[in-house]
């Protein structure tokens, strides 16, 4: 009796310690990591992916129409934002554009309005944009001239018509903040309406706090737009070694002669030629070509960026706080190369080429 109650004690108190054992296995197992337990998240999250690429991208909206849009704090914080202090009135008018006016009017008179007992007192960026305009174009011109002396008017006309443009102001515009401060009917906004409210903006600096603080605007914003691009680039001469000779000829020098220094790979696709170009026997410049024409071409173009001194080591722009003291000479007109072709070729000396044109 007595071993058969030792024997029931015995197991009911393994029973117990492996139960107990038991239960502490499982909190360690708990603790750790456990695989798959979010594969019910996972699943969630790919079926709402799927229904978002089934309904397709969100339909553009206006930034006005979020709920915790205030005008008001952002036309003051626009001029914050971009260190100039503008009359609020003047910059609320440099963000109307005339679209929204019209729009204005038609809506008045849908609601059976009378426009003249109830003028709308609004009044739309053209002036301010007309006025931008002109400045900003004149002192990009003047700032290429007098940064680059020694560039052909041609070469500093492509550098303004590059930065002018449509689309490398409306990048500008969009950067700075002006896409979602714009009264315009039309959205989304088109370049040419960004590009406009811009010139607005430089008309509306210009009209509160005068020509030299505008400029500054248009320096620290628009000039800053070549700084990865070649000017070189941008102005495309049709026949370089034409105009390089001229140059050379009117400046007293003798014509260029182009002289094959090597080649290698002539009778492979990897051909490769290299051509100097001399002057009464002094080396001006050598370029790579495929070919002796490449080449030549080639050769004749870092040549006249020798002369016009824009070659790849060329000091770089003066911007920001070392052009606070820049002396400009607002009457400074570059030497055209239309003018140095039609002088030298439009001579009557048989022995020149006056088939060569720019």
């Amino acid at each position: 009796m007595a071993a058969s109650m030792a024997s029931k004690l015995f197991r009911a108190g393994a029973r117990s310690t492996i139960r107990k054992v038991s239960l502490f296995s499982n909190g360690l197992l708990q603790k750790g990591p456990r695989r798959n337990y979010d594969r019910h998240r996972m699943r969630y999250l790919k079926e709402m992916y799927q229904k978002r690429l089934d309904a397709g991208p969100e339909k553009p909206r206006r930034r006005s129409e979020w709920i915790n849009w205030n005008y008001d704090a952002e036309i003051y914080a626009f001029g914050q934002r971009l260190g100039e202090e503008f009359e609020e009135s003047t910059l609320r008018q440099a963000f109307i554009n005339r679209s929204y006016v019209e729009g204005e009017k038609k809506k008045r008179a849908e609601l059976g309005i009378d426009i003249d007992a109830v003028p709308l007192q609004l009044d739309d960026n053209t002036e301010f944009a007309n006025e931008g305009s002109v400045l900003m174009s004149s002192y990009l011109k003047v700032y290429l001239r007098n940064i680059y002396p020694y560039m052909f008017e041609e070469g500093i006309s492509a550098a303004h018509d590059y930065l002018t443009t449509d689309e490398m102001l409306a990048h500008i515009s969009k950067h700075i903040g002006c896409e979602d401060l714009i009264l315009s009917e039309e959205f989304p906004t088109s370049s040419a309406t960004l590009s406009t409210t811009f010139k607005a903006v430089v008309g509306a600096l210009f009209s509160d706090k005068g020509r030299e603080r505008a400029e500054q605007f248009v320096r620290d914003f628009v000039l800053p737009q070549l700084i990865e691009t070649d000017i070189n680039e941008l102005w495309q001469i049709v026949n370089p070694m034409g105009l390089l000779k001229a140059v050379l000829v009117l400046s007293g020098k003798g014509e260029p002669e182009p002289r094959l220094l090597w080649k290698s790979g002539a009778n492979t696709i990897m051909s490769l030629y290299w051509v100097g170009i001399y002057s009464d026997k002094d080396f001006i410049a050598k370029s790579p070509g495929e070919t002796i024409l490449i080449a030549e071409e080639m050769a004749a173009r870092e040549a006249i960026k020798k002369i016009m001194k824009t070659e790849d080591s060329r000091a770089p722009l003066v911007l920001g706080a070392a052009a606070e003291n820049l002396k400009l000479d607002y009457e400074r007109v570059n030497v055209s190369a239309e003018d140095i072709i039609r002088k030298y070729y439009g001579s009557e000396d048989p022995q020149k080429n006056t088939s060569t044109s720019l």
